[in-house]
């Protein structure tokens, strides 16, 4: 399966920066993850607070570009991310409760295959090297993003069910709800933001439970890959290791 942006690997050979950005295309696609959330944050203001995700959203499917291969999962994340993407437009032209319910639920559908996608690549890999790691990181940041649009819909649903520190969630509710959802990610639980809503706190459990779990599969994966090529392949014997006498044969 070929990427979708990038050369097959014969070509590589001739292109030594494109095979730079082969070998790095998960860092430069987290990279692509941070730049789009910094740039969020100034575009959150006013009608803005359409227009910030929507940039995100488009960041988000740059970065899948670079890392996407063409098979049946790959069309059906486009597939999403686009209806996603039009739906934040039409959104942005004229706001609309419905439909910005039907777009975050297509970004959900987004950010689940975005996650299923990574995590099935990831667990095929035999080795883990640097830019392997980062694609963990990214895949724990696509966690923290389907969350937030999972709160967003039940904010949606039930107005109040996450408070902010001044009862709402403030002027940025996007960055509000992603700073949640990344704080019960990690447990980090800092107390400024809450579930009110039982559907709001049913999410912030299961999420609180999932982000441990993977925290725990992923080093653990990380520390197999890491040792499994030092240990010695099985019928191979450690260089100056004596052979042990074989029964019955005279020992000189």
């Amino acid at each position: 399966m070929d990427h979708l942006l990038l050369p097959p690997a014969s070509d590589l050979r001739e292109r030594p920066v494109l095979a730079a950005i082969v070998a790095n295309r998960h860092s430069i696609t987290l990279g692509i993850i941070f730049t789009a959330h910094l740039l969020t944050a100034p575009l959150d203001e006013g009608r803005g607070a359409l227009f910030g995700p929507m940039f995100l959203l488009v960041l988000y499917m740059a970065g899948f570009l670079l890392l996407g291969q063409r098979n049946a999962l790959s069309v059906c994340i486009l597939t999403a991310g686009s209806l996603a993407l039009v739906g934040a437009v039409a959104n942005f032209l004229g706001e609309s409760p419905t439909l910005l319910c039907m777009t975050l639920v297509c970004s959900s559908v987004f950010d689940l295959l975005l996650i299923v996608f990574m995590l099935t690549w990831l667990f095929k890999q035999r080795k883990m090297p640097f830019d392997n790691i980062m694609a963990g990181i990214i895949v724990f940041m696509f966690m923290a993003a389907l969350w937030t649009q999972l709160y967003a819909l039940v904010c949606l649903a039930t107005p109040g069910a996450v408070r902010g520190p001044e009862g709402g969630l403030g002027p940025h509710p996007a960055i509000t709800l992603y700073y949640f959802s990344v704080a019960t990610l990690t447990t980090a639980g800092f107390g400024d933001v809450v579930p009110v809503s039982d559907m709001a706190r049913m999410l912030a459990a299961y999420e609180a439970l999932i982000g441990q779990v993977y925290l725990v599969v992923f080093i653990a994966l990380l520390m197999g890959r890491h040792f499994a090529p030092r240990a010695a392949a099985p019928g191979k014997e450690a260089p100056g290791a004596a052979t042990p006498p074989v029964t019955g044969q005279r020992q000189p």
